[in-house]
Order: C-alpha cells, then structure tokens, then sequence
C-alpha cells in the first residue's frame, strides 16, 4: 500500500502530457474477448482423455468480459515499454467461477512520432508482448450442484500482437480502442489448482494451444517527467 501510494503522488506531482509526449502512462482497459479452442482441443487430446478435453474447453472456458491495467514508459514518443495484468473472467459470482489472467511485458512503436507533429490530439500504436498464462475454473454444475473433480485449468506462456487507436481530448488524457490476439502456449493440464505442483498436472508439449481475441475500449493518463 506504501509503494502504491508513493507512485500515485509521483504521478500527481508530473506534467500533464499530449500525443507524441515522453513520460509515464498508465491504462485501463475494458472489453470482450472471444476464444478460438479448436488448436488447444487438439493439443490437449494428445495427452488427456475426451471428458478431461471438455470439462475445461466446452465448459469452462466461454467468451466474456475483457479487463486489463497497463503501466509502461514512452521513450522520446517512439517506443513505450509496459507491463500489463489481464483477466477474462467468468461467473465471479458463482461456485463455478473462473477466468483466464495473463501478466507480461510488451513493447508499443508509434510510427507517427517523427512524421507528424508531436502536440498533435492522436496517435497510433503497434503492440508485441510475452505473458505468463494461467486458466483455471471452479467446476462445472448438474442440477445446481458442482460436480465432483470437475474443476480444471492450464498454465504456460502466451504472446500478444495488437493495436491501439487513440484521441486526446486533453492533454492528460486519452481515449483509445484497441484489437488485439493472444496466441496461447499452455505447458501444463491440471485436475486441481492446490495440487498442480504436487503431482496433479500433466505435462503438455509446445505448440499453439489456441487464441484469445479480445476489443478493447481504454482510458489513459499520461504524464511527462519531472524536470531537474
């Protein structure tokens, strides 16, 4: 909470930005993503039984809401370097509750800065990070009661390509709307999240496991550094 609360203050204290600008930024962003499954059914068949397959594919896994918080550095209005904390989550409110989170680093290049003027109200971004995967759910239900051994999830690694569009309406602030694809690389299965490092996971082999697509709408704050 102290280290949070500091950051906040630095942040408080800087100048406000525009497009173009070098300094901190920090985006909320929110929208829906939708899952391509048919390469991770494919990928998992090679190492778990159809029923496992299903109970987390068919069952668990649904299109939804997209939710993320980034925090990068723009460097000189070229390139910007972030981190990022995702999730896609399901029945939060449930027994059967889940999602996918997803947490990396990417780099953006804004092909604008040099071409166009750099007090000007909007910019354009391209993205490529590397993530740290994980999906896990509560389980499935019959006749309103969570099945028994029904909960199941995966982890691994996940890249990220996308873009960003974005306006100033002030200096500070921008709005922006950004498509973007995870390709999803999961290493391991796992029947129950408190024993996958216990014995309880499979080991799955490299290769696409799938993508998620998600459309995002985002809020950014910007802030240039503070001078000497």
């Amino acid at each position: 909470m102290r280290s949070a609360a500091l950051a906040v203050l630095v942040l408080a204290a800087a100048a406000p930005a525009h497009a173009g600008s070098e300094g901190v930024y920090l985006t909320l962003d929110g929208g829906y993503s939708l899952f391509n499954k048919d390469k991770l059914s494919a990928k998992l068949s090679h190492y778990v039984s159809p029923s496992d397959v299903s109970l987390l594919v068919n069952n668990q896994m649904p299109d939804g809401g997209f939710f993320a918080l980034h925090l990068g550095y723009n460097v000189g209005g070229h390139v910007g370097i972030e981190g990022s904390f995702a999730i896609h989550p399901w029945s939060p409110l449930d027994e059967t509750r889940g999602g996918i989170g997803l947490t990396g680093l990417a780099v953006r290049w804004f092909p604008l800065q040099g071409l166009l003027k750099s007090s000007r109200q909007f910019d354009f971004s391209l993205l490529a990070g590397i993530n740290y995967l994980f999906v896990g759910g509560g389980g499935v239900k019959n006749g309103g009661v969570v099945v028994s051994n029904s909960s199941r999830g995966l982890d691994g690694m996940a890249t990220e390509f996308g873009a960003t569009f974005e306006l100033y309406p002030v200096k500070v602030i921008s709005l922006g709307i950004t498509p973007r694809i995870y390709f999803l690389d999961p290493a391991r299965y796992f029947t129950d999240f408190n024993t996958r490092d216990k014995g309880g996971s499979v080991q799955l082999g490299g290769g696409n496991g799938g993508s998620m697509l998600s459309i995002a709408f985002s809020i950014s704050f910007h802030f240039e550094p503070i001078p000497d």
